[in-house]
This record gives structure tokens, C-alpha cells and sequence, in this order.
């Protein structure tokens, strides 16, 4: 990839989602504040954004047994989810940037709904060692930390069994506008999934295989083509991207402070890569506008001959389609191993942070 001028976020909403139901390890629940102290404020206030801070979304304190179709914490996890919703929702309205700090990975289902409420025609870049879209019935841990995304895809949302309270919560989006990066460790359901429902991933083969420089090339394509399919067929033309990045994408040896490490991961300056190529999606955002022009109603040989050589020039020129408009930082967990572990996992999840900012 060429270089492309950097322009940093004028506003940046955080929200903080102090949750650790979906696990059973204490500690990960005060991650936003040991993130906010860790050097991100300096880093906000460096980049001269107009900074919005929603506080937290903090856990409910269960008062009985809360196993619910062997999903642990089901009503803690509910209550939070709706709150971290609205409140990515509204920052995500009002922001270039939101970042959303955790907490475990169960934060996801929320901050996905907040943001797709928003922008319906988005993507999720999902960086993470796990899959996460195991449906409760297949779960062999109940933990909800590993199911976040089966609540949410379109696909998988049908498989899992319907709880009260969380019909509140809707799909939000379908196979095909999620991508993985960074995958070591996923469960026989959950690749049957994968498989199944073609979503798109690469695993840490692949980004060994390849270079984190190529698979995010191809990752810019993939979104560029399929946003201008939507684009042409349902006149929905604002492309937007949420990332979601769980610090255990990240080798043990940059980040040994969270709840379920995974060796053999993401390097720091690829996940830097990663954070920072989808954080300069916006700067061409308008260059392909054009496409849009021609209406689904045209001769259809026409229509196919349109599509087939102006998707060939956009997925070149305009790779970089789209917009990172809000990211999950999740489990980074300050209770887990030496004083020192935790100092390299929050400068780990920091830097990621930074580069997202497009900060220098």
C-alpha cells in the first residue's frame, strides 16, 4: 500500500464497558481505567480532537444464580449489552471516532448493535485468536465471552435459543460484512460456521503466509467490492467500519495479561498495521462516487457490463472505501500475571489505541 496523508479524528467519543460476566477470570472489568491511565488521555489530548469521555457501563450486581440456557450471567450480560448499545449509539452519532474499552470480549455484541444502529451498511474487521460466534448450545465453557458475535450475525442469530430481554436486541449483520484476522484457536462449531455461512477470515497461517501488509490489501478490496454491491442494489452508499480487536490477537509475549492467550499471534507493529490501515479508510472516500449513477432498473447486460469493469477500478483505486468509526479495546485484564506483564499489555493495547488515531 502507498502512503496516504494522515487526518486525524476532529472527535473522539470513549466509552468505557467495565464487564467481566462473560468469563469467569476477575480483574478484566477495571480495563477502561487502567487503559485511560495507561497513556491514552495523553495520546487524546495530544491529537487536539474534541474528546468525549460516556464513562462507564458497569456490570449489575446478580443477587441469584444466572444460568440461562447455558449461558452464564445471561441478565448481567443483557442489561450491559443494551447500555453499551446506546451508548456507542449515541457516541458513534456524534463522533468521527468512538473507542470502546473493556472489559471481556462480551462487550462486542453491544458495541456492534450502538454502532449498526447508526450505520446499518457497515463491516466488522473482528482481530481476535478466537471466533467468538460459538451459540450457547455448542458451548462447552457457557461462557458468553465466546459467543458474542452467534447473537448478532443473521446466520447464527437463528440458531441460538430466544432469552427474554434480548429480543431488544436485533441481528445487526450478515456473514458476508464480517471479516477475522488473526484466528488460532476456533472451535469445530464455530469453523463449521465459517464454512458454512462463507465468512471471511485469515488465520495466523495466513498472515504468516502472506504478510499483514497483504491480507489487509485484500481486506480493503473485499470491503470496497461488496459495499458497492449494496451500494448499487439498496442505495445505501455510507460505508462505515467497526473494529473490534481483543488484546489475545496479540502473541502472549506483547500482551501476557488477558484471560485466554493463544501463542504464535500478531506481532505489535502488525496489529499497529492493522488499526492504522483501517483508520485511513476515509481519506478517499468520495473518489468512486460515481459508480452509484446508474440505476438497477438499466438494461441488464449493461447493468453487468457496468458493474464488472467499474468494481475492476474501484477495488484498485479506492481500496481504501470506507470509514473505522469505532473500535473495541478488549481483554486487557491488570489482575492477571506480574506487574510488569500488565505494563507490557497496556502499552500493547495502548500503541493500538494510538494508531487508531492516526497518532504520531
Amino acid at each position: 500500500m502507498g502512503n496516504v496523508p494522515s487526518k486525524q479524528p476532529a472527535s473522539v467519543g470513549v466509552v468505557g464497558a467495565a464487564f467481566n460476566k462473560g468469563q469467569d477470570k476477575d480483574g478484566v472489568q477495571n480495563g477502561p481505567a487502567t487503559l485511560r491511565g495507561g497513556g491514552l488521555q495523553e495520546a487524546l489530548n495530544a491529537t487536539g480532537a474534541k474528546v468525549t469521555d460516556y464513562g462507564d457501563v458497569t456490570q449489575p450486581i446478580a443477587n441469584e444464580p444466572d444460568k440461562i440456557l447455558n449461558c452464564s450471567n445471561q441478565r448481567a450480560l443483557i442489561k450491559s449489552t443494551l447500555e453499551i448499545a446506546e451508548a456507542v449509539e449515541k457516541s458513534v452519532s456524534e463522533n468521527d471516532l468512538t473507542l470502546i474499552l473493556g472489559g471481556d470480549h462480551s462487550l462486542g455484541t453491544g458495541s456492534i448493535t450502538g454502532h449498526f444502529r447508526a450505520y446499518p451498511n457497515s463491516f466488522v474487521v473482528w482481530v481476535d485468536a478466537h471466533a467468538d460466534i460459538n451459540t450457547p448450545e455448542a458451548s462447552e465453557s457457557s461462557h458468553t465471552h465466546g459467543m458474542p458475535l452467534a447473537f448478532i450475525v443473521k446466520e447464527t442469530n437463528q440458531l441460538v435459543p430466544q432469552v427474554q430481554g434480548f429480543e431488544k436486541i436485533k441481528p445487526a449483520l450478515a456473514a458476508s460484512q464480517l471479516i477475522y484476522i488473526g484466528l488460532r484457536d476456533v472451535d469445530k462449531t464455530e469453523l463449521k460456521f465459517l464454512k458454512e455461512f462463507s465468512i471471511t477470515y485469515f488465520d495466523m497461517h495466513d498472515v504468516k503466509k502472506l504478510g499483514i501488509e497483504c491480507v489487509m490489501d485484500i481486506v480493503l478490496r473485499i470491503i470496497a467490492e461488496r459495499r458497492y454491491f449494496v451500494s448499487f442494489i439498496f442505495n445505501r452508499p455510507h460505508c462505515k467500519i467497526h473494529l473490534s480487536f481483543d488484546i489475545d490477537a496479540l502473541d502472549p509475549s506483547f500482551a501476557p495479561s488477558t484471560g485466554t492467550p493463544v501463542p504464535g499471534g500478531l506481532t505489535l507493529k502488525e496489529g499497529k498495521y492493522i488499526c492504522r490501515t483501517l483508520a485511513q479508510t476515509g481519506k478517499l472516500y468520495d473518489e468512486c462516487s460515481f459508480c452509484a449513477h446508474i440505476a438497477p432498473q438499466t438494461d441488464v447486460w449493461l447493468w453487468a457490463l457496468f458493474i464488472s469493469t467499474n468494481l475492476l477500478y474501484c477495488s484498485k483505486s479506492c481500496v481504501k472505501q470506507g470509514q473505522l468509526k469505532s473500535m473495541d479495546m478488549a481483554e486487557v485484564n491488570p489482575a492477571l500475571g506480574s506487574p510488569e506483564d500488565v505494563k507490557t499489555t497496556v502499552e500493547s493495547a495502548t500503541e493500538l489505541l494510538k494508531s487508531a488515531l492516526l497518532y504520531q
